[in-house]
């Protein structure tokens, strides 16, 4: 737990160096600060896929349904070495093959572009249902901004992956409470979140979402139903890692200091 929770500020702290030379193109901080740790959880001990082999038949896939937090997506694809650290250098610059949201550019490990949002859950359960189909052993995991339920798309995808029984899928949403123009309970109020997914049919768990334990728990796959997809709701605080920045929505999008990098990597050592 000790090596996981060591991970998620390595984590944090190539996002923040990442953010710094994005330099007036700026980055999506805070949407990528809270899911570092679902990130590290999904990359560091939950997901199977071979470094080497990026292709391979059986890897789970991973599709990053709010785009704007592709940090969050980039980060783990270069610790794992999908990704160069080289080439983490060219974050939002031009020609770079690591976009403001995941294009896809034939970069290993980016199952498919997002920034659009409200799509990711849909391809998600096509993912599901062809693994079904085909008999293959993969699973498939997608991330849901908060904010984002409110796109009709992710409900038509939520009945479609109930009534087809996607027990290999899981859907982690990121309840961090913010959303671009501000708080979601004063913009859309989408809660009771746990209980609208559970009258859906999908089997629901709730955690801290900046908690590696709880999230380990709550993704093993001994929890996991065979007849049923999987909802985790994961609260987090949007920024989480760097003081500056939590629950601070003028971080959803920043431009990132000298200042505040020496201060986000004096934090997180």
């Amino acid at each position: 737990m000790e090596d996981l929770k060591a991970k998620a500020r390595e984590m944090r702290r190539l996002c923040m160096e990442m953010s710094y030379i994005a330099g007036a193109e700026g980055a999506h901080v805070g949407p990528a600060l809270s899911i570092m740790d679902i990130m590290t959880v999904l990359y560091f001990d939950v997901m199977k896929y071979r470094v080497d082999e990026p292709e391979w038949e059986d890897r789970d896939r991973f599709l990053l349904s709010k785009g704007h937090g592709v940090l969050g997506l980039y980060v783990p694809l270069i610790l794992t070495g999908m990704v160069s650290h080289e080439e983490g250098k060219t974050f939002n610059q031009i020609r770079t093959r690591l976009a403001g949201h995941p294009s896809g550019k034939n970069l290993s490990g980016v199952e498919h572009p997002s920034g659009s949002l409200g799509h990711g859950l849909s391809v998600a359960c096509g993912m599901a249902l062809a693994a079904r189909t085909k008999r293959n052993s993969y699973d498939v995991y997608t991330l849901i901004g908060d904010g984002e339920m409110e796109e009709g798309s992710i409900w038509e995808a939520v009945m479609f992956a109930a009534k087809y029984k996607l027990g290999n899928l899981t859907a982690i949403i990121d309840v961090n409470g913010f959303q671009y123009g501000g708080t979601t309970r004063k913009l859309m109020n989408l809660e009771p979140v746990k209980d609208k997914w559970e009258a859906f049919g999908w089997y629901v768990t709730e955690v801290d979402g900046n908690d590696v334990a709880q999230l380990k728990e709550a993704m093993s796959k001994e929890r996991l139903w065979n007849d049923k997809p999987t909802c985790i709701v994961a609260n987090t605080v949007k920024g989480a890692g760097f003081t500056k920045s939590c629950n601070n929505n003028d971080w959803h999008h920043a431009k990132v200091s000298k200042e505040d990098l020496e201060l986000a990597l004096q934090e997180l050592t």
